[in-house]
């Protein structure tokens, strides 16, 4: 090989895109999951009225969870900047 040959960058690009497509499944299904959690949660809430505050928390935070994962999933998370908060994706 030569310096002006270009290797075919084609099954690069095939297994990127595989991998992406199994990421986004993966969240989604992730998504998923908290969303049973955070039932369980409320379920619980109900039967255990002396802890049912944090139960609603905890099934609170799973929702949020499952809506960024679902985010992610669909493409909506960006990569966080230098300049950006912490933690904080949008």
């Amino acid at each position: 090989m030569d310096a002006n040959d270009v290797p075919d960058q084609a099954p690069a690009h095939t297994q990127a895109e595989h991998l992406r497509r199994r990421i986004a499944t993966l969240a989604r299904d992730l998504a998923d999951s908290e969303e049973n959690l955070a039932s369980v949660y409320e379920q619980s809430a109900r039967l255990r009225p002396h802890v049912a505050d944090r139960l609603r928390e905890a099934a609170h935070q799973a929702r949020l969870y499952a809506e960024r994962e679902r985010r992610f999933a669909g493409g909506g998370v960006r990569r966080r900047r230098r300049d950006d908060a912490p933690g904080r994706l949008t």
